[in-house]
């Protein structure tokens, strides 16, 4: 044990906490393979609340209640270990080798799936394709490469980089982190069971259960009542504001999330959606027209949300994002640079306490296993893309070494202040792009480009996140990540078994999987028109929007400094990521709590429970949906024959 603050730090990591990680894996990840596959749905969240209400109940009946620590672990490496079905991945690069619509994208005048390199799938003449499994020696050396590049190294980088960003932003910046105490606060409802803290999250719970259910189960059993993800007004409003994406989230813990959002951020998150995807959208169709021709091209009236944002993003907003990133990188760097000085001399001191179980490693180990992931995963790069130009080995380099730090200081700093991380989108594709590549393997094959989250694994972002829930949790961080190892273990294996166990049930994509029967071939549409350089890249217009979106930030950051104007260039930046169903609500669910919530309630007294009632609010919603989720499961039960 040791201290931090005056307040002792406990293991969480047991033989029970274990148990629970390969239960999660055992029991809910088939479910959510399924629903991947069928629905395009996931279950984590509702396989957490479970796992951690089973086990913790099951423990107290036994007598021996498991602590907040154990429950913690149990909770959050759930949330890995029940969803991350990493081998349909493998799946999908099979499909992107023998597609029919692969065949139609030329490369070097031979089609996509002759160039194919059988180190990184089967080629198409494989005997693996009729036989549907991944136990064949032909998928040996694919997935030994997979999990050297992309669960290997990609740990050491991420780990490392979590660390030195945890201690940067929650030790020495302190940074609120609002997301975490919902996971706090659900862990120490249900381990230290305080009448008041229990009521408000039991009754929280009720609104959960009913909303939840009134939402979610008819479009689990095919009846749907509500739309989801969200209700698409844009048949309203393209006569008026055509290309605007226009409409509501329908998942209501939206707004019960935003509860727990600065109201300033919320308010900068929605200036910025609106201000790229309503806007923005409205005028590079109109005013600006001329700039961008293939998206007016590709615009037609009827095209829903999700259209709009496919094609909006691809022609328009992919390098405007990378600038906007960028920018914010910037200012983050420039804001926290004497903080970042302080967090490495501090590091330098912390050997003595890492020997005594202290919850990071001492600096040089650190920086060697960063150094590991992000140097050893280029060398396997340039060892393999042969055809890399070798003028350009400063890109993979560049992008591994030294964007993955200013990209984790930029996602991590967003999901610090707002609960939502940012993204830099096609970065790699972008810069393979700007080389003139003209082969295959160098798009498919990437390097370790970290910072950034990954679903449903994580990564820095919702790693560092976690591990402030640690600390609310009383939890040592170190036990979060030997727990983490272990969970990447079990995930790995039980993923391998269940992938292969639905490839040979039935063809993967089919009509038995109808989600990944329309996602899959636009996916090796987008793909191969990478490959293929049918997409252009506007060099320029990541410089202009840089500039433009550092200047925004820089003006704001001194008017909240020197006239008391709120300002959130963080917040801003974020919401220039995320679609307005998503912010709306988001924003709505701040300004409750900020104006109505903490007059009605008293706000010391809002403020030590909303994130109770949040958690309570989910915890119920989890729980329909897992029971519908099961039932759905067994009403469509079947077994699909050879005849």
């Amino acid at each position: 044990m040791e201290s931090r603050e005056g307040v002792v730090l406990k293991p969480g990591l047991t033989w029970r906490s274990i148990m629970a990680i390969m239960y999660a894996s055992l029991v809910f990840l088939p479910v959510a393979i399924y629903m991947q596959l069928v629905a395009g749905t996931t279950v984590l969240v509702a396989a957490a609340y479970i796992t951690a209400i089973l086990f913790s109940e099951f423990s107290r009946v036994l007598g021996a209640p498991l602590t907040k620590q154990e429950l913690f672990i149990v909770y959050e490496m759930t949330l890995i270990a029940a969803s991350a079905a990493v081998f349909t991945g493998m799946l999908f690069k099979g499909y992107l080798a023998t597609s029919p619509m692969s065949w139609s994208f030329v490369v070097q005048g031979r089609p996509l799936p002759e160039i194919v390199p059988s180190w990184w799938a089967p080629t198409h003449g494989s005997p693996v394709y009729k036989l549907r499994t991944l136990m064949h020696p032909d998928w040996a050396l694919p997935i030994l490469l997979a999990c050297l590049q992309y669960g290997a190294f990609y740990l050491l980088e991420e780990i490392a980089l979590s660390m030195f960003l945890a201690y940067l932003f929650i030790e020495v910046e302190k940074l609120p982190f609002p997301f975490a105490s919902i996971d706090a606060s659900m862990v120490t409802a249900l381990s230290e069971r305080r009448p008041g803290m229990l009521r408000v999250f039991a009754i929280s719970a009720i609104p959960g259960l009913i909303i939840g259910g009134l939402v979610f189960l008819p479009n689990i059993m095919g009846t749907p009542l509500v739309p989801l993800p969200w209700f698409d007004a844009t048949f309203f409003t393209e006569k008026y504001m055509p290309g605007a994406m226009i409409g509501f989230g329908t998942d209501p813990s939206l707004i019960v999330t935003g509860f727990l959002v600065p109201f300033t951020s919320a308010f900068y998150m929605l200036i910025g959606s609106l201000a790229v995807w309503v806007f923005g959208n409205y005028f590079t169709l109109t005013t600006f027209a001329s700039a961008f021709p293939e998206w007016v091209a590709e615009y037609s009236k009827g095209m829903t949300i999700a259209a709009i944002y496919q094609r909006s993003l691809l022609r328009v907003w992919i390098c405007p994002q990378i600038g906007f990133v960028l920018a914010l990188a910037t200012l983050v760097v420039l804001r926290t640079i004497k903080p970042i000085i302080r967090a490495f001399k501090a590091f330098t001191k912390i050997s003595l306490r890492a020997k005594v179980g202290a919850g990071y490693l001492p600096l040089p180990v650190i920086v060697g296993m960063y150094l590991a992931g992000t140097l050893g995963s280029v060398f396997t790069f340039m060892l393999l893309v042969r055809d890399w130009p070798w003028g350009y080995i400063w890109i993979p380099l560049a992008l591994s070494l030294g964007f993955s730090f200013f990209q984790g200081l930029a996602c991590v700093r967003a999901i610090g202040e707002t609960g939502y991380s940012i993204y830099f989108p096609y970065v790699w594709h972008i810069s393979v792009y700007a080389t003139g590549y003209s082969g295959f393997a160098a798009w498919e094959f990437p390097p370790v480009i970290g910072g950034s989250y990954v679903p449903p694994v994580g990564g820095a972002p919702s790693w560092v996140n976690m591990i402030k829930a640690a600390y609310l949790t009383e939890t040592r961080p170190m036990d979060f990540f030997k727990a983490l190892l272990i969970t990447v273990i079990v995930y790995h294996i039980f993923s391998f078994i269940y992938v292969d166990f639905f490839w040979r049930m039935a063809p993967i994509p089919s009509i038995i999987y109808p989600f990944v029967q329309i996602q899959w071939p636009a996916m090796v549409i987008m793909e191969g028109a990478w490959i293929t350089r049918q997409i252009g890249v506007k060099a320029h217009l990541i410089m202009q929007s840089y500039a433009a979106m550092l200047g925004i930030c820089i003006a704001g950051e001194l008017a909240s400094r020197y006239l008391g104007v709120p300002f959130s260039a963080v917040g801003l930046v974020t919401g220039t990521a995320w679609l307005p169903p998503t912010m709306i609500p988001v924003f709505i669910g701040s300004a409750l709590s900020r104006f109505v919530f903490r007059r009605v309630f008293g706000r010391e007294l809002w403020d030590e429970y909303r994130a109770v009632v949040v958690a309570g609010f989910l915890c119920g919603q989890s729980i329909i949906v897992g029971i519908g989720v099961a039932a759905s499961l067994i009403a469509r039960a079947t077994w699909v024959w050879p005849y």
